[in-house]
């Protein structure tokens, strides 16, 4: 028998966040495949990725419990210059619960929570490989996704779901869902 290597035994890495509805989902990851760019399933992130303990993440779920269900709007193609391209995220209920989730589980290393958090879906990785040049990607994807810039695709945030992944390199995967506690608006 092979012994185990350290990264088989990595605990595993966390995160929280929102679906977009699953035409836009299929949109995206249909665009992803064209440009043979593999991301993570499309997603809002709401708390930063983590290795959190089983009791962070069961006050990760009773912070959504507590939160009321909030509409979002993902719209215009945008870019962290050269690392990053993405579609604008807005809502007052991302902020809110993603400070709930901070204040549930502790602050992720990093500087992308709270006064750092910036909602988005990520499109394209600058450090993943990309069957096209950076500036092309953008190009395609400001094309593509030019509808959301006209007139930004509005939905009602219902449940989180949380993903996770045990090592390097390997996708993050939906492993619960975290139902928010109403209709909200």
């Amino acid at each position: 028998m092979t012994a185990p290597t350290k990264s088989s035994l990595a605990a595993p890495t966390y995160f929280v966040g929102i679906v977009p509805p699953a035409a836009l989902t299929e949109r995206v990851l249909a665009w992803q495949a064209r440009l043979e760019h593999v991301v993570t399933a499309p997603h809002v992130t709401l708390k930063a990725p983590g290795q959190f303990s089983g009791a962070q993440l069961t006050a990760c779920e009773q912070a959504c419990a507590r939160t009321p269900a909030f509409e979002v709007q993902l719209g215009a193609v945008q870019t962290f210059p050269d690392r990053v391209v993405y579609l604008s995220a807005s809502g007052a209920g991302l902020h809110a619960l993603h400070a709930e989730l901070v204040a549930a589980a502790g602050r992720s290393a990093g500087r992308f929570e709270l006064e750092g958090y910036h909602p988005h879906l990520t499109l394209a990785l600058g450090w993943r490989p990309l069957n096209a040049a950076w500036a092309s990607a953008l190009a395609s994807a400001q094309d593509e996704f030019a509808d959301l810039g006209r007139a930004p695709l509005r939905f009602t945030v219902t449940d989180a779901a949380l993903f996770r992944k045990h090592r390097a390199g390997e996708p993050y995967r939906i492993v619960s869902r975290w139902p928010l506690s109403g209709r909200g608006g």
